[in-house]
């Protein structure tokens, strides 16, 4: 029996052809044989004869294009990687910020050293969760006592635990693991992105912990501005410095480490031909002119008294 769709019917037609470019092997098997075809291919080849073929579905995967975005002043830091923080450099950052009236911190990634679930060998006291968290918990305290609001982008520390767990909890749960839901920590929150960005001031900045890292200070950063076009401050590589990029129309910043690399074992017990480590943290403000203003701030070069006079 010769199966018939009624073409002239325009609704009906359009019912069909959204139903056969929707459809799966099964439904198109069973709507062959609804219809009276004596196989699907006769089906199909009515539909194709007809102009209408299947066509490639969409794919239900997530698009990983929707950051976190920051619109207010903000103090950014790098590779803290605590238990091994530089406390005076830091405790200076959270002065000047408070002074200058910041309410939202960054931290880049590696805001703690995951020392107890490293891929790499580690001292065995080193590699005590519980000693670990509790010194994790003090500096975490602190931080958000001076600045309320904390966004935490993941860096490769960070994997450590998620990758060890084979990624079954994300970015945000390691707060949770932290402070076992005792609520100290009510003004983190993390992404499971290795980026964020920051825009107020006319102004975007790229706050990135990349995959890449480099022996030239600035090197990563100026390349990551060439390819998102816009100004961009990272951390991962360890260096310092801020300069323009190539087209001169953004700021490319190699922020620096907010921990102190003379306590860290494979720094400071094994002589490398790399760079020295560089501490540094950056300071995105408002100035009274309404734009974003980046204060890259150096340990051994800041004038705290003078700078708290900014503002």
């Amino acid at each position: 029996m010769m199966a018939k769709i009624d073409l002239k019917d325009k609704d009906v037609w359009e019912a069909e052809v959204n139903f056969y470019q929707n459809s799966t092997t099964e439904t198109r098997l069973a709507r062959a044989k609804d219809l009276g075809y004596s196989n699907v291919e006769s089906y199909c080849n009515f539909m194709r004869l007809h102009g209408i073929h299947l066509t490639v579905p969409i794919s239900r995967r997530e698009k990983f294009n929707k950051p976190e975005v920051i619109r207010e002043p903000c103090l950014v830091i790098f590779d803290t990687q605590v238990p091994f923080q530089d406390a005076e450099f830091i405790n200076h950052l959270l002065d000047l910020a408070m002074d200058w009236g910041i309410k939202q911190g960054i931290s880049g990634g590696d805001l703690l050293n995951m020392t107890s679930f490293s891929r790499f060998y580690e001292k065995p006291l080193d590699k005590v969760w519980e000693r670990e968290r509790e010194e994790a918990i003090k500096v975490l305290v602190a931080l958000v006592d001076a600045i309320p609001d904390w966004l935490l982008v993941k860096g490769n520390h960070e994997d450590f635990l998620l990758k060890k767990l084979e990624e079954q909890i994300e970015h945000d749960d390691i707060l949770s693991v932290i402070d076992k839901r005792t609520g100290l920590l009510k003004g983190f929150r993390a992404t499971d992105y290795y980026y964020c960005e920051v825009k107020f001031g006319g102004s975007i900045w790229r706050i990135s912990h990349p995959r890449n890292i480099s022996v030239i200070h600035g090197r990563v950063p100026q390349r990551l501005c060439e390819r998102f076009h816009c100004n961009v401050a990272s951390g991962h590589g360890h260096l310092a410095g801020m300069t323009p990029d190539y087209s001169g129309k953004y700021y490319a910043c190699d922020v620096g480490v907010t921990c102190d690399p003379l306590r860290l074992d494979y720094v400071s017990l094994r002589d490398s031909t790399r760079p020295t480590q560089c501490q540094g943290a950056l300071i995105l403000q408002l100035g009274d002119d309404g734009k974003c203003k980046p204060y890259h701030i150096l340990p051994e070069t800041a004038d705290w008294t003078a700078l708290k006079r900014l503002y």
